[in-house]
């Protein structure tokens, strides 16, 4: 099986400070895998750095054969916050259009909202496509953004914690989805989590990163160690802030 993210001794310095240090590890085509470890541990920043957001101090990280960012149309990512929720008068559809297009759309054609319509429905989401970000719960909101990380057909889905801010219906009710998700053998996901449940149930490997790589296997080898364990459920997610302007390192 082919990779779909290669990180290769990569470290990230940001404000001075560095963040990330010696780190790697792959993810192959297919592969669902669980990014655990500690609040401040660096998952959050791994996440943009591969999507070309975060320089490289050194290292190198490959996305599907290709550089961070090269392959942005192929990448699908569900971030921790979602700011343009409080910050824009916008609905559901406008917000999927706008991935597919990879711009904001002046208009949602009949087309582009059946089509972001299609995609709400395959996360249980399909009532949404009018609703306005603003109206919408947490367990709501967190269906339109995934929805739109699906929006190109991503062969590489990165998810920063998609548990954060839900109740426990909310979130047993998005471990589903998840689970569907991860039955699909084309595509290769990477899931920051503190859920244990989610862990054993989606990931086919687990990485624990705590700024170095402290494991990295299948989740029976990496919990096999007690202090692996600790490490990996220390924290928790955190709380999504609509209007946050900048994502926390998780």
């Amino acid at each position: 099986m082919s990779l779909a993210l290669a990180v290769r001794d990569v470290t990230v310095e940001l404000g001075g400070r560095r963040v990330l240090e010696g780190v790697s590890f792959e993810v192959r085509r297919g592969e669902f895998a669980a990014l655990l470890g500690p609040n401040g541990g660096g998952k959050t920043t791994l996440l943009r750095a591969a999507l070309g957001l975060v320089p490289l101090r050194s290292g190198s990280i490959e996305v599907l054969g290709a550089g961070p960012g090269a392959a942005a149309a192929a990448v699908g990512y569900l971030p921790q916050t979602k700011a343009a929720g409080a910050s824009l008068p916008a609905r559901a559809a406008d917000v999927i259009v706008a991935a597919r297009r990879g711009a904001w759309p002046l208009r949602v054609g009949a087309a582009d909202r059946e089509r972001a319509r299609e995609l709400l429905a395959r996360v249980g989401g399909e009532r949404l496509v009018d609703s306005p970000l603003r109206g919408l719960s947490g367990g709501e909101l967190q269906r339109v953004y995934l929805a739109r990380a699906l929006a190109r057909d991503p062969a590489l889905l990165l998810l920063d914690e998609p548990f954060a801010g839900l109740d426990e219906r909310g979130r047993a009710e998005f471990l589903e989805l998840l689970s569907g998700i991860a039955e699909r053998s084309e595509l290769a996901a990477l899931l920051v989590t503190h859920s244990e449940a989610a862990v054993r149930r989606l990931a086919d490997r687990a990485v624990l990163l705590d700024r170095s790589l402290q494991a990295w296997g299948t989740p029976e080898l990496v919990f096999e160690r007690e202090t692996a364990r600790a490490a990996a459920w220390s924290g928790h997610d955190h709380e999504a802030s609509r209007d946050a302007r900048c994502e926390d390192d998780a």
